[in-house]
């Protein structure tokens, strides 16, 4: 009978790049939350909830087309 050889593959398992992403997105994560963490006390939140309302009121014009009837 013939012998069939088996050989494990090589390569980086399918576990260890799913780790690798799980804790990239972990650093990125942290990284942007501490960016963002300064700016917080830039912000009056008193003011900006407790001031009134900007209202914009558009103007309403009838809009003139030209018939392509001669009279």
């Amino acid at each position: 009978m013939a012998e069939i050889r088996v050989e494990r593959k090589k390569g980086v398992p399918i576990w260890a790049i799913l780790l690798a992403l799980v804790i990239l997105a972990l650093i990125v994560w942290a990284v942007t939350s501490l960016r963002n963490r300064g700016r917080q006390g830039d912000i009056d939140h008193a003011a900006a909830l407790g001031g009134p309302a900007q209202v914009i009121v558009f103007e309403t014009h009838q809009i003139f087309v030209p018939s392509t009837r001669c009279a």
